[in-house]
């Protein structure tokens, strides 16, 4: 399957489920309860989300305009933190990733933020690879952080 092009615009209310969907494919993500999305994409959130469209596939392919990953993130005047990016497997590896990570590090430029952090599973060293593609670093760990299974975490920055 081969995506032909990704348009990125910012999640509402209606995309709840399929970000859901999406994020519950994945064992190693933090699972967010259905309350955590609805506060987060809350029009009067400070949290910004943004899902990635698919346009234009093969044949047989799922329709245009499927969501076919998301972003969440915050950004200040100081610092933006990405809380949780994922693709639909079968769009990973076709550029749906790079065009929300390219997105979050452009939104939080023009929001004003001078860094952007993230943290990660030490075990997800295809996504490890993916941010430092992007000029993230390893600046920390955070022992335990993540439950289910329990496992350190790698904090990652990058300047912008």
């Amino acid at each position: 399957m081969k995506t032909s092009s990704v348009t990125v615009r910012f999640a509402d209310r209606q995309d709840m489920d399929r970000i859901i969907e999406i994020e519950r494919s994945w064992v190693h993500l933090s699972h967010w309860s259905l309350d955590a999305y609805r506060r987060l994409l809350n029009e009067g959130s400070l949290t910004t989300s943004l899902v990635a469209e698919s346009e234009g596939l093969d044949p047989g392919a799922r329709p245009s305009g499927r969501i076919v990953g998301f972003v969440i993130f915050h950004a200040t005047e100081s610092t933006a933190e990405i809380y949780n990016i994922a693709v639909e497997r079968g769009h990973a590896r076709l550029g749906v990733g790079s065009a929300l990570m390219r997105s979050v590090i452009e939104r939080a430029r023009d929001d004003g933020s001078r860094k952007l952090t993230l943290e990660v599973r030490k075990s997800n060293t295809g996504a490890i690879r993916f941010y430092q593609a992007f000029g993230f670093a390893i600046t920390g760990e955070r022992p335990r952080y993540y439950s289910n299974p329990v496992e350190d975490a790698y904090l990652m920055e990058r300047d912008l």
